[in-house]
């Protein structure tokens, strides 16, 4: 996984200085920590890896999610990706990688169930620089709905040949939303990204939605909910 991220470009992205990756380091063992702690009767967290075999890429692809919440009341489990945003200007370009994450998880997690899941549901908590109270640190966290198509699939394939190759997958705007929502559902007319999308699924992105693309539009489908 790290090495199909290692070749993932995102423009206004980079990656974390050597003080800012033992900062991001801490973050993560904090969380892990803290989740593990918790005693609730309906919400469980635990840590997994998950793998798979592309065959379009003829590897194993192997991913472990930051954190993992087993909903037992309402059967479903829901990922979590925590990420280091190192700027106190523009942060959306880290948001981007993480949706990128999630999505490759919930591919993984619904091959290794073999379950044909439309819809899986994760959170992104971003921590970055406040602007105000003297550049302390700052946090916000974002529900994200990713349709689990082939898309996701094919990107996983493209980005390993892109590291056996030793090459580069540059992100646009209207390739992420094919990778989250699925090409068959998306659409891009100059810099609009337009989503087929059901109610319940553009109501609950739309947050992040503004993060990731300059102008978009949802055309609800009012498709059924499915979620894990």
């Amino acid at each position: 996984m790290s090495k199909i991220m290692g070749v993932v470009h995102v423009k206004g992205h980079r990656w974390p200085s050597t003080i800012e990756s033992i900062l991001s380091r801490t973050a993560h063992a904090l969380l892990k920590e803290t989740a593990l702690g918790v005693r609730s009767g309906r919400f469980i967290p635990s840590l997994a890896e998950f793998c798979a075999y592309v065959d379009e890429a003829k590897a194993v692809i192997c991913g472990s999610p930051d954190l993992l919440i087993h909903d037992l009341r309402g059967k479903s489990t829901f990922l979590v990706e925590l990420r280091l945003a190192p700027t106190f200007g523009d942060y959306s370009p880290f948001i981007k990688m993480a949706v990128i994450k999630l999505a490759i998880y919930s591919w993984l997690l619904n091959n290794y169930y073999a379950e044909n899941i439309e819809w899986q549901l994760g959170y992104i908590a971003v921590i970055h620089y406040a602007k105000q109270g003297g550049g302390v640190l700052d946090a916000e966290v974002f529900p994200i709905c990713i349709r689990v198509t082939d898309s996701i699939r094919s990107f996983i394939a493209n980005a390993y040949r892109a590291w056996r190759n030793k090459s580069m997958v540059r992100v646009s705007d209207c390739k992420l939303a094919k990778l989250i929502y699925g090409r068959k559902f998306t659409k891009c007319i100059n810099e609009e990204v337009l989503i087929d999308v059901p109610s319940w699924a553009a109501s609950m992105n739309e947050a992040v939605n503004n993060q990731l693309f300059r102008k978009w539009k949802a055309l609800q489908s009012g498709a059924s909910m499915e979620s894990r």
